[in-house]
């Protein structure tokens, strides 16, 4: 019986919902933006958390994990993540999108500037339904907020500027976003709020 109780208490402990592909984490809140926070961040973070609730009558989390919030266009893209954490293909489609959505918003380039944006702008239509992805109000971006530090911020909207070619630039989105995937798989946890749990399909 002390094994289940036990046993019982570290379940309520954890705030683990999934660890692959991308981490994922209950915060402790129970609405509002989810949170983007390095590896090591949430580890200390974690480490805190449960000591905090080992201390009767302690409550309360002294400390937050340095973090971004993942508001604006990131909120709707990390719910898109969320809503499919158990398939990699399709959170790896969704942030293809993210990319997609980012191009012809904040992008300049030749093909962007020709006919040929209706067809970027199909893609991008035939994605959202397939993938029921929508971005609602005001939205300035759509990728997440990686750390400066693993040098991809704006590399794709640099990358972006000479294609004069369709394909070339359906390449270049496909390699950025899956490079910024797998860092964000590698490196990050994402810690979101209670209200996510609607989310479940």
């Amino acid at each position: 019986m002390a094994k289940l109780i036990d046993l019982m208490e570290r379940k309520k402990m954890t705030t683990l919902i999934c660890a692959r592909p991308v981490e994922f984490r209950w915060g402790e809140w129970a609405v509002g933006p989810a949170w983007l926070c390095v590896r090591g961040e949430s580890m200390a973070f974690e480490s805190h958390r449960l000591e905090s609730r080992r201390v009767p009558g302690h409550g309360h989390l002294q400390w937050l994990p340095n973090h971004v919030k993942l508001d604006g266009g990131s909120h709707d893209t990390v719910q898109a993540l969320f809503r499919y954490r158990n398939d990699e293909h399709a959170m790896r489609r969704v942030y293809r999108l993210a990319g997609l959505m980012e191009c012809i918003t904040r992008g300049v380039c030749p093909v962007l500037r020709s006919d040929l944006l209706r067809r970027i702008y199909q893609n991008i239509m035939a994605e959202r339904n397939a993938l029921q992805v929508v971005w609602r109000g005001s939205v300035d971006r759509f990728l997440l907020p990686l750390y400066l530090h693993h040098g991809v911020v704006e590399r794709l909207l640099a990358l972006l500027k000479p294609m004069e070619n369709l394909q070339e630039l359906f390449s270049l989105v496909e390699r950025e976003t899956a490079v910024q995937f797998d860092l964000l798989c590698s490196h990050y946890v994402i810690y979101v709020p209670m209200s996510f749990a609607r989310l479940d399909v």
